[in-house]
């Protein structure tokens, strides 16, 4: 089975350019989005890519490994 990671941001409301290329870009690397700043792939360094162009740009960004407990 193949590693998914979890893409968490926060970009600043007044910044509605980078939030539609965040976005745009998540759908086009295929994706799911499991709320509206939380996604899951198993695209490591295109998460790492997002998440560098978010904190550049002033918003906040993490990734996380998913791994079910229960």
């Amino acid at each position: 089975m193949k590693m998914k990671f979890i893409l968490t941001f926060d970009i600043p409301r007044e910044m509605k350019s980078l939030q539609r290329r965040v976005q745009r870009h998540l759908v086009s690397m295929g994706a799911r989005m499991i709320q509206f700043s939380l996604w899951e792939t198993s695209e490591l360094q295109s998460l790492i890519d997002i998440a560098r162009e978010i904190k550049r740009s002033g918003g906040d960004a993490r990734i996380l490994e998913e791994r079910f407990v229960f």
